[in-house]
């Protein structure tokens, strides 16, 4: 019988050890959940973008761009999640706080380790190639639609309609 509860124990801890890690994992599910964005919606505000692209004159050419984020966060206990649906390799580097970050790229989400940021003022900076699936291009022009749920296909953010933002554009 002492053999047995041994056993029982030695899987036991583990899988309770794994349950109470999932209680702070970040929901990284395709798309934005409904906890998700209340999540960032609740702890997320003034948000910032300074986004650069650089058009290059090859119709074929991927447009490669940099996104400053900045943002104020009440809770800086759980991971960070933005949503960006372009091809896996896209994100080229990630930077926050002036270090630079070791990040995911999954199920069309770049997700930043809790480690990385702080409560209050937060600045992330992610290199990346953007994603074609809302850019429009021509030989003579280029434009986007931004429809709900498109503007994270073009570069990394949190892309939901309930978390306004403020952005700057430099293109070249």
């Amino acid at each position: 019988m002492a053999a047995m509860s041994s056993r029982r124990a030695s899987w036991l801890l583990p899988g309770l050890a794994m349950l109470a890690a999932c209680g702070d994992a970040p929901d990284t599910a395709p798309g934005v959940s409904m906890a998700l964005g209340q999540h960032r919606s609740e702890t997320l505000s003034d948000v910032r973008y300074e986004l650069t692209f650089d058009i290059p004159a090859t119709q074929n050419a991927r447009v490669r761009g940099t996104a400053s984020i900045h943002f104020a966060s009440s809770d800086a206990s759980q991971p960070l999640v933005l949503d960006f649906t372009a091809p896996e390799g896209s994100v080229l580097e990630v930077h926050a706080g002036n270090a630079s970050v070791a990040f995911e790229h999954v199920n069309g989400h770049v997700v930043i380790p809790a480690a990385a940021l702080t409560a209050g003022e937060n600045t992330v900076e992610i290199a990346f190639l953007a994603g074609d699936g809302a850019l429009n291009r021509n030989p003579e022009f280029l434009y986007t639609l931004f429809v709900p749920d498109r503007a994270s296909s073009a570069f990394p953010s949190f892309d939901q309609p309930n978390l306004k933002a403020v952005y700057q554009l430099t293109l070249t």
